[in-house]
């Protein structure tokens, strides 16, 4: 017997690996931005996030009120941000994007540093999903860099499994236990997954049988496929043990 509870009373997220989730979608934003007037935005939004987290931990220090004040604020500043975007003239395709990629973002991160807890997995795949379709879109129709999309893809996917890792851990331990470790190995072997990949991708587009944009496109999916499956078939996680 571990000893561990079988329903935590407090089933928050663990910290280290929604920290890697939330850093990680956004340098995915970042990456698969390809317009100037995309990036200001995303870098207030990200202030204000940054305010919400810290705010949902002062708020878990018993620093009550302090810490939903600086989490109200944090929220404000993050949707005033993105909401503050259709003011920049931006094309109909960069727009929707910027909006999809800086809702996601605001989902990821409402996900694994929840204000309620009861929607954080919703949250990170809804999240998730909307950064994926963006920077995909971004590929697709603006015609970013290989590097770039590969780069922003990748990450994706490493917010999302850490995001994953993070709601899990917080469902079986809660958020009080000591995960660390197992966070840290698990974001290591994902973000050494990550990097082969990227590595791998615009290696092989350097090809010049294949530097197409067809055969980018087709790389970037061989890319996201190959990493996909590598996390699947990766070790289960230990429970950690109080």
């Amino acid at each position: 017997m571990s000893g561990l509870p079988d329903k935590p009373t407090d089933p928050t997220p663990a910290s280290a690996s929604a920290g890697v989730a939330f850093v990680a979608v956004f340098g995915a934003c970042i990456a698969g931005s390809t317009d100037p007037r995309q990036t200001a935005p995303l870098l207030l939004e990200a202030i204000g996030l940054t305010l919400l987290i810290g705010g949902g931990l002062l708020r878990r220090r018993r620093y009550r009120l302090v810490g939903s004040a600086v989490t109200g604020f944090g929220f404000i500043v993050a949707t005033v941000a993105l909401g503050a975007s259709v003011t920049l003239s931006l094309p109909l395709s960069p727009l929707l994007i910027l909006l999809a990629s800086g809702s996601g973002t605001l989902l990821v991160t409402l996900g694994v540093f929840p204000v309620y807890g009861r929607f954080a997995r919703s949250f990170t795949t809804a999240g998730v999903a909307l950064v994926f379709a963006g920077v995909t879109a971004t590929a697709l129709i603006d015609g970013a860099p290989l590097w770039r999309s590969t780069v922003a893809v990748t990450m994706v996917l490493l917010s999302w499994d850490t995001a994953e890792r993070a709601v899990t851990l917080g469902e079986r331990v809660g958020g009080a236990a000591e995960t660390r470790s197992v966070e840290l190995a698990g974001a290591m072997a994902s973000s050494g997954v990550a990097l082969i990949a990227i590595i791998l991708t615009i290696a092989v587009s350097r090809i010049p049988a294949i530097g197409s944009s067809i055969g980018g496109l087709a790389l970037l999916l061989v890319a996201t496929t190959t990493f996909l499956l590598a996390l699947a078939h990766f070790p289960q996680m230990p429970t950690p043990r109080q």
